[in-house]
Formats: structure tokens, sequence, C-alpha cells
């Protein structure tokens, strides 16, 4: 495990994340402080807010936005499960009509065989 320091709202932070995720960890921190910044400027600091109050309001807001992110995959899982309930219906039609197209030209071509045979005296049908 490897040791590390993050700094968050001008204060420093002994942490352990896994050897190799340092990097990782430095700029997840990093998006912390910001979000942490960001709030502490919002709310104007005119009352003294202690670190823990803004973790707790920065933690709130990343799970809002990971909530809202799990509604919009949620949504598209929707969409795309739909889709593929319309594309197996479309493939069912297209079949289905390809079925319908085969069997019009076997019809027909049946029909032009059928004229083309000559009859019992040797001679072609006459056109009707």
């Amino acid at each position: 495990m490897a040791e590390m320091t993050i700094h968050v709202n001008e204060r420093s932070y002994q942490i352990m994340c896994r050897d190799g995720d340092e990097a990782e960890v430095s700029k997840l921190a990093a998006d912390l402080a910001a979000r942490v910044a960001t709030i502490a400027r919002d709310m104007n600091q005119s009352a003294t807010v202690g670190d823990s109050h803004l973790l707790v309001l920065a933690s709130l807001t990343m799970l809002s936005e990971m909530r809202d992110l799990q509604h919009d995959k949620d949504a598209v899982e929707s969409d795309v499960g739909k889709a593929g309930a319309a594309r197996e219906n479309l493939s069912t039609r297209l079949d289905d009509m390809e079925q319908a197209v085969v069997a019009a030209l076997t019809e027909a071509a049946e029909k032009i065989e059928a004229m083309a045979q000559p009859n019992a005296n040797g001679d072609l049908p006459s056109e009707q």
C-alpha cells in the first residue's frame, strides 16, 4: 500500500491507496478539492463552515450526480432494449415480405412457363 498526502480546503490528509494508484487518487483528490472550493465560494463563507460540513456537501453533490448518471444510463438501456425489439419486429416483417415476394415471383414464373408450353396441337396458347 502506498501512503500519500492530499490537500482539500487548505488542509492536508494522509491517505493510503494501492501501489500504482497514486496518480488516479491525486486526480480524484484534485476534483474533490475543486468541488469543496466551489461550495465554499458559493456559500460566501460569511459564516465559518467547517471542513466536515464542506466535505458532506461535496459528497452529497457527487452522489446526486451519480444518481443522475444512473438514471441516464437506465434510460439509455431502456432505449437500447426498445431499439432491439423494434429491430426484431422489423426483421420479422422483412422476412414475411421476402416470403410474399418469393411466392408471387414463383407463381408468376409458373404462369409464364404454362403459357410457354405448347398445347396438344403443338401450338403455343394464344394471349388472352
